[in-house]
């Protein structure tokens, strides 16, 4: 079994100028290669049309991997826990040889965004043909595929933020990490405190626990 485990958050601007925010919070995890096969097919095909046909369902896998943790108004400097064990953003019956995690926190007042939602945001014509053009330059570097995983998640991340931007939802908090099972949890287990995302603004409390 494989299990990873958001412990706490803190968040330390809101972004509301007076008293707490409602933060969202949003968990994306994805596998590497095995959730998306594709990938070797989008750099051996030349078919324009294909590329976008995979690039669309890597982005709906993404987004439909989301969790929602339940948030209340938070105020500066906040820790938000999840109980006393943690809230599983991920589980799976095998330890995965790798993943990527993505943690999103918005103050929101606007009601929840369902994933077709987002989805359709995302994938217009214009953005569909830029993460082609990205992804497709990837071709020539070492691992072209793992390069692309990786490199999906930050344009999603992209991508979701300018969607709320332009919904006046300011972003709170954005976590992005890929693992590696030889490098980051070889005996199954890891456990951090306090990692910065790259905003500046918020701190992750994480565990990733495997056992076969």
């Amino acid at each position: 079994m494989f299990y990873l485990r958001l412990n706490k958050v803190r968040i330390l601007n809101n972004r509301e100028l007076l008293g707490k925010g409602e933060i969202q919070i949003m968990s994306f995890v994805t596998l590497g290669e095995a959730d998306f096969p594709n990938f070797n097919e989008f750099f051996k095909t030349n078919d324009e049309k294909r590329k976008r046909e995979i690039i669309e369902n890597a982005v709906d896998k993404v987004i439909n991997s989301r969790v929602l943790p339940e948030i209340g108004k938070v105020k500066d400097n906040q820790v938000i826990t999840f109980g006393d064990t943690g809230l599983i953003v991920y589980k799976a019956d095998n330890i995965p040889p790798d993943f990527n995690w993505m943690l999103i926190a918005i103050e929101s007042d606007k009601k929840t965004r369902d994933n077709a939602e987002l989805i359709s945001k995302i994938l217009t014509d214009k953005n569909i043909t830029s993460i082609v053009g990205v992804i497709s330059a990837l071709a020539t570097v070492s691992n072209p595929v793992a390069a692309a995983i990786a490199t999906l998640s930050t344009l999603i991340s992209k991508s979701l933020t300018t969607i709320f931007k332009k919904d006046k939802d300011d972003e709170a908090g954005l976590f992005l990490a890929s693992f590696i099972e030889k490098e980051h949890y070889p005996n199954g287990k890891r456990e951090k405190e306090d990692v910065i995302d790259s905003t500046g603004n918020m701190y992750v409390d994480y565990t990733i626990f495997g056992y076969k």
